[in-house]
């Protein structure tokens, strides 16, 4: 069956609302009961959105019906959007350890009228797609569900061409000045880069990675695309291949553990982790334990 466009939508906006990041998100701005009905609707439309799909050539009125789907969809990615950058300024504002590290871009807003706007734009949002589910009765759809979709694992990497990038000479250089001179003693100074997707946080990174005047002080460069589905054994298969070129796939724990504290021991090394979700800060304090081997201040 071919890739349904409305459907493949769909099922990014669900996927993103029924993630634990988002389940923080509702309870922290007290929109959970609005969220669980956005869920619920938008799962009982996609339940009939293949069918309509293939019925429309055949009904104007089913395509016009879609093109309001789809409009939805795009205005609950944009609703998504304002959250995560709602909930990563509070993120910054409010974690000192990371507040020491990154200069204070956001400014504090009171709190109350975030979350009430917010909350009037999920209910807006609710209103919208209760009235596209409301009239799926009068097409007499049949649920149908996508079996031949595949889901691709997301990679990045670490080239760039520079000639084509425009506008970060300042924020490269703000990283590059981190990077010699870390603010904190730590053995580990971090820089998280963060913000919505599509800002171009990948390519700020690519850039500061291959920056010249870094390649004579860092001995050793490591990019790592972490995906969603964080797991310590399987990053830590991949630094060792961006490090050395090794497999090391058969391996287990502890003898990575082995191959990862040789290859990093005693060497500035400069580690960029592209494109991190999770937020489990008991897995980030294990990997931090595991990289503690390399020179101080050697790793971001």
């Amino acid at each position: 069956m071919a890739e349904s466009f409305a459907f493949e939508m769909a099922a990014k906006v669900s996927e993103k609302l029924g993630s634990a990041a988002y389940e923080r998100i509702s309870l922290a701005w007290g929109v959970r009961e609005e969220f669980e009905k956005l869920k619920q609707t938008l799962a009982a439309i996609r339940a009939v959105v293949l069918d309509a799909e293939q019925q429309q050539a055949r009904n104007h009125e089913l395509t016009h019906w879609l093109k309001k789907f789809k409009d939805a969809c795009y205005e609950m990615e944009n609703l998504i959007d304002e959250f995560e950058i709602q909930a990563l300024r509070r993120q910054v504002l409010e974690q000192g350890s990371i507040g020491r590290k990154v200069r204070r871009f956001f400014s504090g807003s009171n709190p109350l009228a975030i979350r009430f706007r917010m909350g009037n734009k999920i209910k807006k949002a609710n209103e919208m797609l209760n009235d596209i589910a409301a009239k799926t009765a009068k097409f007499h759809l049949t649920k149908k569900h996508e079996i031949n979709v595949i889901h691709r694992e997301r990679e990045t990497y670490s080239f760039v061409k520079t000639s084509s990038v425009i506008g970060r000479d300042e924020a490269k250089q703000h990283i590059v000045n981190f990077l010699r001179d870390p603010v904190d003693e730590e053995d580990i100074p971090v820089l998280p880069i963060v913000g919505i997707g599509g800002i171009g946080k990948t390519t700020l990174a690519q850039l500061v990675f291959n920056e010249e005047s870094l390649k004579s002080y860092i001995e050793l460069r490591i990019w790592v695309c972490v995906t969603e589905d964080f797991d310590i054994r399987q990053l830590m298969i991949k630094i060792i291949k961006s490090a050395t070129g090794r497999e090391c796939k058969d391996m287990n724990k502890e003898e990575l553990h082995k191959v990862l504290q040789d290859c990093l021991n005693g060497k500035r090394f400069f580690m960029v982790l592209d494109d991190v979700w999770n937020e489990d800060k008991k897995k980030w304090s294990e990997l931090k334990d595991l990289l503690c081997v390399g020179e101080p201040n050697g790793v971001e």
